[in-house]
């Protein structure tokens, strides 16, 4: 097995190992408004999001992973393997790092971040990072497009969350605490939606990177996505999910008191927002949109009922995310090819 191989099936594995992560994290705050609203048990919801987060992962389309094969333009080259198995390493350990931390933080952010940082480091500069344009909002490209879909996309959740409790409780407004039951069975459908949304979403970025892989391995020769990359892809977001972290679960959930109203409409909200973004190619973090959502839907009923300090907390981790996985891949770069010989891009 040579050195090309080798360093594929290390792509490979590190992918797998990413999503898995990533499965812990923002898949905990896909299942959280739920348990904490007590429409659904822990069994209940880690099975339900299980089930729809691998359906995502096999019917979500490509148009995610085309967005992150598109931020770099690293020749398709075996000397590009390293650099992405060097971004992966980065994104695993800081998803692990805040899961000690119990803070919810973007797998997203943390992917682009370690790759970007990888890069540089490897090219001694921002020649094969591809910018792209913001000038269309629908249709930037390139860096742009990820930033615009992960830094817009929760202000997009708060509003919707905001405006969405507002309607909801205008119809509601003369239901008695009956209404609590029918609300948490119609969770059952919008967990699912969301769950679905986010395997679509998520699932797609470590796709993309495989496809990376592939092509620069000279295994394949297109943007496709083969099948077994969408099964063992999300297989392993499954078994992340099925290691849900309760802290992380607390604490999205703690953001504002979760009544069957406040659960419903959270995961509604955060399905549509996490559906468009599968659907336009957008990569967003599903963590944030969430917990923007919940922020939404708590300063809509009751502002001070908001524990801020929490979505302050929040907030810190998915601003440092980028530049501490870029800084993270970039140092270990530098460290490996100090040790080993990694390749140019030429």
């Amino acid at each position: 097995m040579n050195q090309t191989t080798i360093l594929l099936w290390l792509v490979i594995a590190l992918s797998i190992v990413y999503t898995y992560t990533n499965g812990f994290q923002d898949g905990s705050s896909v299942a959280a408004s739920a348990i904490m609203c007590r429409a659904l048990s822990r069994f209940q919801a880690v099975a339900l999001v299980t089930v729809f987060e691998f359906l995502g992962a096999l019917l979500g389309g490509s148009a995610v992973a085309n967005t992150i094969g598109a931020i770099t333009s690293w020749p398709a080259k075996p000397s590009l393997l390293p650099v992405l198995a060097i971004g992966l390493f980065a994104a695993i350990s800081w998803n692990f790092a805040t899961r000690l931390m119990k803070v919810p933080s973007s797998s997203t952010h943390a992917l682009v971040g370690g790759i970007i940082g990888a890069v540089v480091a490897g090219s001694h500069g921002f020649r094969y990072i591809v910018w792209g344009t913001p000038d269309k909002l629908m249709h930037a490209t390139g860096v742009w497009k990820v930033v615009l879909s992960l830094f817009l996309s929760p202000l997009i959740g708060f509003v919707a969350g905001y405006f969405c409790i507002v309607m909801a409780i205008f119809f509601l407004l003369k239901a008695t605490t009956r209404v609590n039951e029918p609300l948490k069975k119609w969770q059952w459908v919008t967990v699912a939606a969301l769950a679905f949304g986010h395997g679509a979403n998520d699932t797609q970025k470590a796709m993309g990177v495989i496809v990376l892989a592939l092509n620069a391995a000279g295994a394949a020769q297109s943007s496709e996505i083969p099948l077994w990359v969408r099964l063992i892809i999300g297989a392993a977001m499954g078994f992340g999910i099925i290691s849900m972290v309760p802290g992380i679960v607390k604490r999205v959930g703690n953001i504002y008191r979760m009544r069957p109203i406040h659960g419903l409409v959270t995961e509604f909200a955060s399905a549509i927002v996490v559906l468009t973004g599968s659907a336009t190619g957008g990569p967003v973090s599903a963590s944030q949109v969430i917990a923007s959502t919940v922020m939404g839907v708590g300063t809509a009923q009751r502002r001070k009922g908001v524990h801020w300090l929490i979505a302050r907390d929040m907030l810190m981790a998915w601003f440092l995310t980028i530049p501490c996985a870029g800084l993270l891949a970039w140092l270990t770069y530098f460290i490996l090819s100090a040790c080993f010989p990694l390749g140019a891009a030429n």
